[in-house]
């Protein structure tokens, strides 16, 4: 933002090309972390006179921008849609902008305090952040030219306070040259010019610092008519008069050496979400299982495994806000995106881990067998809670389990993780009608959802109960209120296509790409007899049933439905009765096979069941 404005990655620059984009994205990156109206971004980028269809526009450009800036990894959108507008997630230390303010802010604290070799030092780093006027090369509209100014004045004031840095370490002869050049170019800034003459004086250029009052005398009467003011006229007349008080103070004692403050913990953990709701039984589960440490028997790993969309990184992250007391040495979150097509690798993570506990980049091991022995050597004898979301595999993960056992791991995957030795699982299931009716309740508010019960209960029906759709019909029963939930519902009903989980796509819920990545890591025979399953014409069903579908005996289906269980794209229905274990295809997993059939299978049986 301090300069060019200008989007980097660790490998490219992904700077919007094109002047509207680059100036929405720049009024969003500003207000990061907030939600930005329509109507700001609307105001922005055509004042008061936007086109007709300024609202479908700006959609156009959120696409576009969204498109253009999709994280590789595949992790949470760096541009997210909300009910009333739009939102940028970013960290704060990835904006200069806040590096900016930090750094003048830590600099204003060091010379109140008396430490101006401090304060130069910091507000010298500050200033150095800028590379040309603020947002220099985006066509600023009202809203932005505001934020533009604001930022130039907080950069003068961080430039006055460094030269009242240099003032106080008596660099005065050294100062005159940066201060004649400010004073050329803000000829009637009274401040500048009283610098400027002060330090001419303590310079022994009397005669330099009396010329100064007079050319900028003369400029405040050509152009103003008005004369200097009473401090930079009482300030000539002492310089007139070479009144003591104008010497440089005796040097300041040097202050007591800094001691260096000791690094805060790691707190990594994403933010808690207020809508969380439910989850009771499976977060005591789990807090239970996390709780087993110092007692010798072992590191506590448990693995939070479900179907996409249930919710596994919310309910993790809220357990572990929850429990952080427990870890005083920091929490550690790992996104490992598993469900992408080349997920982190475990050297990857521990770079990830390594730079989060404070190792300098320069001081990580090259070799994966290096970064594993500095990692657990760190964590021997400290309690850590680390939290590794969206694991592949047990070889991605193992590297990454920390070396004492006073540390926890909590891990979510979409699959069983066999092999991890120590792991314990907990499956995470859809919520229940009242959990999601609670759920919907938090999101639209209780008078709308007390007045239709029964459309409160369709909505988490046409959810399947995943919080992930449930939150994302919410929010477009907000955007429409006041709008009734049945006619919202009878709005998405004649909508409804035979391509229902991609349409929703298009508007924001991803599921259909959320399962997708599950089908992928499937093998291929495992990956026909899902779609197989798919055509049965009942959700509920048995090994034997399923084994007729498949065309196989009993025992290997089985085999392969719980392969299918273990991928999170089917559930086993409660306790086995008689032997017999009940097997479930949820309707949105269900939906999502037939669109897929949809796309890849031309044979006329399948094509005339999925109504063609």
């Amino acid at each position: 933002m301090l300069g060019n404005f200008e989007v980097l990655t660790d490998t490219r620059a992904r700077t919007p090309s094109a002047p509207k984009l680059r100036r929405a994205l720049a009024l969003l990156i500003l207000r990061h972390n907030e939600v930005v109206p329509t109507k700001a971004l609307i105001d922005e980028l055509w004042g008061s006179r936007p086109p007709d269809k300024a609202i479908r526009a700006v959609h156009t450009y959120i696409y576009e921008l969204r498109r253009g800036l999709a994280r590789p990894d595949g992790g949470e959108l760096f541009l997210q849609t909300r009910p009333s507008g739009y939102t940028v997630r970013v960290p704060e230390s990835a904006i200069d902008l806040n590096s900016f303010r930090a750094l003048v802010k830590e600099g204003r604290e060091a010379l109140a305090a008396g430490d101006p070799e401090h304060a130069r030092e910091l507000l010298n780093r500050a200033l150095g952040l800028w590379q040309g006027s603020a947002l220099a090369n985006v066509d600023c509209g009202e809203l932005l030219e505001a934020h533009a100014t604001e930022l130039e004045e907080s950069r003068l004031r961080a430039l006055e306070m460094r030269i009242e840095a240099d003032f106080r370490l008596s660099r005065h002869q050294e100062l005159t040259g940066e201060l004649k050049a400010l004073a050329a170019a803000r000829p009637l800034h009274e401040g500048i010019h009283a610098r400027l003459m002060l330090a001419l004086y303590r310079s022994g250029r009397r005669g330099e610092a009396l010329k100064v009052f007079q050319d900028l005398r003369r400029h405040l009467v050509d152009e103003l008519g008005l004369e200097p003011g009473p401090e930079l006229q009482r300030l000539q007349r002492s310089i007139l008069a070479g009144d003591p008080s104008l010497d440089p103070p005796p040097a300041a004692p040097l202050p007591p050496p800094r001691r260096a403050r000791p690094p805060a913990p790691p707190a990594q953990l994403p933010r808690d979400i207020v809508d969380f709701t439910g989850r009771r039984a499976v977060l005591d589960e789990v807090g239970g299982l996390l709780a087993a440490h110092g007692d010798g028997t072992g590191l506590p790993v448990v693995s939070l495994v479900g179907m996409p969309g249930v919710g596994k990184t919310a309910t993790a992250v809220h357990l572990a806000h929850a429990v952080r007391a427990r870890y005083p040495d920091g929490q550690l979150y790992v996104p490992l995106g598993g469900a992408q097509t080349t997920p982190a690798s475990a050297a990857e993570g521990l770079e990830h881990i390594l730079r989060g506990i404070g190792v300098a980049p320069r001081d990580i091991p090259a070799t994966l067998s290096g970064r594993v022995a500095l990692y657990r050597t760190w964590t021997s004898d400290r309690r850590m809670l680390v939290v590794l979301d969206d694991a592949d595999s047990p070889e991605q993960v193992e590297p990454l389990l920390p070396g004492g056992t006073g540390c926890a791991v909590l891990i979510t995957s979409r699959s069983l993780l066999y092999g991890l030795r120590g792991a314990r699982a907990v499956t995470l299931g859809c919520l229940s009608t009242a959990e999601g009716g609670q759920l919907l309740t938090r999101l639209i508010g209780r008078e709308r959802t007390a007045a239709e019960p029964q459309a409160v209960a369709e909505v988490v029906r046409l959810a399947d109960g995943l919080p992930l759709a449930i939150t994302f019909l919410g929010e477009r029963l907000t955007a429409m209120r006041p709008v009734s939930i049945s006619c919202v519902l009878a709005k998405i009903r004649s909508a409804k296509g035979q391509h229902r989980l991609s349409e929703l796509s298009s508007l924001g819920l991803d599921l259909y790409d959320r399962l997708d990545g599950c089908f992928r890591k499937l093998d291929p025979d495992t990956q026909e007899a899902f779609l197989r399953m798919a055509l049965m014409p009942r959700r509920l069903f048995t090994a034997g049933q399923g084994a007729r579908a498949l065309g196989t005996d009993t025992t290997t289906a089985d085999v392969v439905l719980m392969r299918l269980v273990d991928a999170s794209l089917m559930e086993v229905a409660g306790e086995p009765a008689a032997g017999r274990r009940h097997y479930r295809l949820r309707e949105l997993v269900h939906e999502y096979a037939l669109e897929r059939m949809a796309v890849t299978r031309t044979a006329p049986a399948v094509r005339h069941f999925i109504g063609f």
